[in-house]
């Protein structure tokens, strides 16, 4: 399963349906998940494409488990308590991901056939691409950052799941690169939410899709 491994998205100031009461008792933790699925997803990306050493998936994976799943499990709660339905969807969905793949990658990968891993993860990978499909309808309402993002989420889970269930190594590779342009993406977001929120003025635009 090392050989196909993804990078996955996550947004923040998602919900149509957020409420201003919310967004002022509450800090936004979005950023925070964005920001842990951005770095995750950018290494497991650069391991994708061949652009690191075998050997590195040591470090990739810990973080993979910890900063990329955890966070996001924890800002999904935070999601919940502030009223942001589709963040907490989102966070709480590729946060669930990153714990399991940690998991199976550090403690189950090793009791499995190559054949079996293979299929296992091309399944696994196209579960997350048929929600990811949804969570793309849904950023629509968002910006065009975030739509980027989703979009190119999407395309990452399509190859990846092809890669991992055919053994084509160039969809894997294809898709790492995929991965590193949505998580560049990704720091963007995140780095203009913070920057926004901290200067208590638009900054840097994400695009933001008129209603």
């Amino acid at each position: 399963m090392s050989e196909n491994v993804v990078g996955l998205a996550t947004a923040s100031n998602l919900s149509p349906v957020e409420t201003p009461t919310a967004v002022s008792k509450f800090a936004d933790p979005g950023p925070l998940a964005v920001g842990a699925f951005s770095a995750t997803s950018f290494m497991l990306g650069v391991y994708n494409a061949g652009l690191l050493h075998s050997g590195g998936v040591a470090v990739v994976f810990p973080a993979a488990f910890f900063f990329g799943g955890m966070i996001q499990l924890l800002v999904s709660v935070l999601e919940f308590i502030r009223g942001n339905t589709f963040g907490t969807m989102v966070f709480g969905t590729y946060g669930a991901f990153w714990v399991i793949f940690g998991g199976i990658e550090i403690w189950f990968a090793k009791m499995m056939t190559p054949s079996d891993i293979g299929s296992a993860v091309s399944l696994f990978l196209a579960m997350f691409a048929i929600l990811t499909f949804f969570f793309f309808i849904a950023s629509l309402k968002t910006d065009r950052v975030l739509i980027s993002i989703f979009f190119l989420l999407l395309v990452t889970f399509i190859l990846l799941s092809i890669g991992a269930g055919s053994g084509l190594s160039g969809f894997t590779t294809f898709g790492g690169w995929t991965t590193i342009l949505f998580s560049i993406l990704g720091f963007y977001h995140a780095g203009a939410d913070l920057i926004n929120s901290t200067y208590g003025r638009a900054v840097l635009s994400n695009g933001p899709v008129k209603k």
